[in-house]
């Protein structure tokens, strides 16, 4: 599952929940990747949680909310 939102500089954004390895104690993250401009690196935000909680997550916050959350997650290096 996967959503399409807008941050602030009104730049589109897919954001889908994504976990490690199968097997493998990676915690699960939100990943961001701009639609906009698909050269931008891709920013992620770990979570303490199942990847099926964080769709859950994904699927019940607002766009502002992810926004906010788009804010605060680290670019992959």
């Amino acid at each position: 599952m996967s959503r399409t939102i807008q941050d602030q500089d009104l730049q589109l954004w897919e954001v889908y929940a994504n976990s490690g390895e199968f097997g493998s104690a990676d915690r699960a993250k939100m990943v961001f990747q701009c639609l906009t401009e698909p050269s931008r690196r891709a920013r992620v935000l770990h979570r303490e949680a199942k990847k099926s909680e964080v769709e859950q997550e994904l699927s019940r916050l607002s766009d502002t909310e992810l926004a906010d959350l788009l804010s605060g997650a680290e670019e992959v290096r």
